[in-house]
């Protein structure tokens, strides 16, 4: 990929940084995401003009909430990775509004929640490449559950549903979170077996039992040439451990991070009436993905 000039990536860098700290405080968030797309869009379109688009104009980050997103946006908007992309992370919006134009040319796109259908009805005006991420059912809804309750921060109009859940037992709020979310596991099943060259699909499981070869492979699918030393620092820049650290850091005092130390899967907390729940969701999805009865 050929990187923007180092003049615009401070520039980029910036603006990001103001992005990032302003969007902190919750009323004004989404205001300035979009100011801050509208900006993209005009960056676009002065790099289409001087000739100066990265060969691959666009990066997606696909999948369901709670199934690596922020990993995935931590990775690909890490600075060493900016650098040889020379593309500008737009802020996380709603994407299920599905905007009507073509994503900016030089963005990297993360969170985008949606069907293959909604993929294939997007427009690209240049080079880009997907990653799809997919999770086993099942820890979607504990992971949703336990964001919802505690280390998500304040939503405004959800913060009654939080406290609804918080006030159930833990087997029923669970129960509430599967039987919300069936639309997630509808879109997730329409990705299977995609056979697109601008596609690469992942596990989130392999990814956190295997992050160097799995890392490799995004890069290598996003055409992301990293030097050895490189490679190492963004490695160790996207652990577990040391996302926990840094999401911990932009938090409030008092704060649970996004990032859980009570890490309980569904192993630990379905009866057979959640294994019942989610099946009727979407009937045998945790098989045809690979994932154990």
């Amino acid at each position: 990929m050929s990187p923007s000039t180092p003049e615009a990536r401070a520039h980029d860098g910036a603006v990001r940084e103001w992005a990032t700290r302003a969007v902190q405080w919750d009323p004004a968030r989404n205001t300035i995401k979009r100011g801050v797309h509208l900006a993209a869009r005009a960056r676009g379109v002065r790099l289409e003009r001087s000739g100066r688009v990265p060969a691959i104009a666009n990066l997606y980050a696909a999948g369901s909430p709670k199934a690596g997103s922020q990993w995935m946006k931590a990775l690909l908007d890490h600075p060493v990775v900016r650098r040889h992309t020379g593309l500008f992370t737009l802020p996380q919006l709603d994407y299920q509004l599905k905007p009507s134009k073509p994503f900016p040319a030089g963005t990297f796109v993360p969170g985008l929640y949606f069907s293959h259908d909604e993929y294939l009805a997007m427009t690209h005006r240049h080079p880009y490449r997907l990653i799809y991420m997919f999770r086993d059912p099942r820890d979607l809804f504990v992971s949703g559950y336990f964001s919802a309750i505690g280390t998500h921060r304040p939503v405004a109009g959800y913060e009654d549903f939080r406290e609804d859940l918080r006030s159930k037992p833990i087997e029923e709020g669970l129960l509430e979170v599967i039987r919300l979310g069936g639309s997630r596991l509808l879109e997730m099943a329409t990705w299977l077996d995609v056979d697109d060259p601008n596609v690469a699909t992942f596990k989130l499981e392999e990814v956190s039992a295997d992050a160097r070869t799995n890392l490799s492979a995004i890069f290598k699918h996003c055409e992301i040439d990293l030097t050895p030393d490189e490679f190492e620092t963004v490695l160790s820049d996207v652990s577990r451990e040391a996302l926990q650290v840094k999401d911990l850091a932009q938090r409030d005092a008092g704060s649970e991070s996004h990032y859980r130390l009570d890490r309980k899967t569904f192993r630990d907390l379905f009866n057979e009436e959640h294994y019942a729940a989610v099946e009727a969701l979407s009937p045998g999805l945790a098989e045809r993905l690979g994932y154990p009865a």
